[in-house]
């Protein structure tokens, strides 16, 4: 257990927690089937909430409740000579996120760094301070899963407010990690009762997914080939199949980028940030028209210097989780553990 953690036993179940929530009147966010499709969405009966021994991961994540597709930043309008510019309002409302995974959580602490970079974005810090993030250890992983390539594992407390684990017989165990997470225990003390520590139950479950993860991969070495390998011809070989379509960015819980556009009317209008992504080709075309990425493995190439070299030197962070979504999610089976992989192996020469 985290220093500083305390910890619950949970009387009752998942459902009834999260029904428990709802009638004391908290906007819940939790995983749901929208069609076959698995997301997080607002709840508004705890029947709708798939339960975690369900799922893996959803499909996408739930930065989108901090950093939404698209939000207006500021709003405008003119008459003449009159111009008058609006601050929009930022949605301020408390949400508890609930079913998260150790890996979708740790991502916000590693995209905290750049909306807190030599500009502290509200936009983004207003709706992070109003969520808590309710963690569901992982029993189960896939094939495309690498968090422990990644310094984490199924069961990481980074990012959590509460982290749930199952005991040997079955029963949550929950583990808070802010402030936050106490005040959840305390709103629905009810359902919790406090353990001490000779009382705590290990489950063998959380290593044995560890273990049937892939090999974890050595990110520093993975770092000493990007730092001498910007011009390989490996980028070509690497990128001859990607299609560009940036599902992997839209999908991943630390994928950050965004444009700014303005949405014009005949007497006013929005400013909006829409979120963006380094595979397309418009994302780095200047209004000369040249562009500095303007082939496909110049732009796969910046992705796999993103993740693991740029916010590596910035940050002395990895700008990855392991969440696996941009393995599970890509049409033409492009594996971002298979090429970070290879190019550590032995026989990959630097170029």
């Amino acid at each position: 257990m985290t220093p500083g953690m305390k910890k619950y036993k949970l009387k009752t179940g998942y459902t009834e927690l999260v029904q428990c929530l709802l009638q004391k009147g908290k906007n819940v966010i939790a995983p749901k089937y929208s069609g076959r499709t698995l997301l997080f969405a607002k709840i508004d009966n705890a029947a709708d909430a798939v339960l975690p021994d369900k799922y893996v991961n959803t499909v996408r994540s739930a930065k989108e409740f901090m950093f939404p597709v698209t939000e207006p930043i500021v709003e405008f309008s003119y008459g003449n000579k009159d111009v008058k510019v609006f601050d929009p309002v930022v949605e301020a409302d408390e949400k508890i996120i609930v079913g998260l995974r150790p890996c979708d959580a740790a991502a916000f602490t590693v995209i905290d760094d750049i909306f807190n970079y030599e500009y502290k974005d509200e936009f983004y810090f207003t709706r992070r301070r109003n969520a808590v993030l309710i963690t569901f250890a992982c029993e189960t992983s896939d094939e495309a899963c690498f968090c422990t390539s990644v310094g984490l594992s199924p069961e990481s407390p980074q990012g959590s407010d509460i982290l749930f684990k199952k005991n040997s017989s079955g029963t949550y165990i929950a583990y808070t990690n802010s402030e936050k997470g106490e005040m959840v225990i305390r709103q629905a003390e009810e359902l919790f009762e406090e353990l001490t520590e000779s009382e705590e139950e290990n489950n063998s479950i959380y290593e044995e997914v560890s273990r049937s993860m892939r090999k974890p991969l050595d990110t520093v070495k993975i770092k000493e080939w990007l730092d001498k390998n910007f011009e390989s011809t490996k980028w070509d070989e690497y990128a001859s199949r990607c299609l560009g379509c940036a599902s992997c960015a839209f999908l991943c819980p630390t994928c950050h980028c965004f444009d700014i556009v303005d949405e014009v009317k005949y007497e006013g209008g929005l400013r909006r940030k829409n979120w963006d992504a380094c595979q397309f080709p418009l994302f780095t075309l200047h209004a000369s028209g040249h562009n500095p990425r303007d082939i496909q493995s110049k732009r796969y190439r910046q992705r796999v210097m993103h993740k693991f070299k740029y916010y590596s030197d910035r940050f002395n962070k990895t700008l990855c989780t392991g969440c696996g979504r941009c393995v599970r999610s890509c049409p033409v089976n492009l594996d971002i553990y298979q090429v970070v992989s290879e190019i550590t192996m032995e026989g990959v020469e630097n170029e």
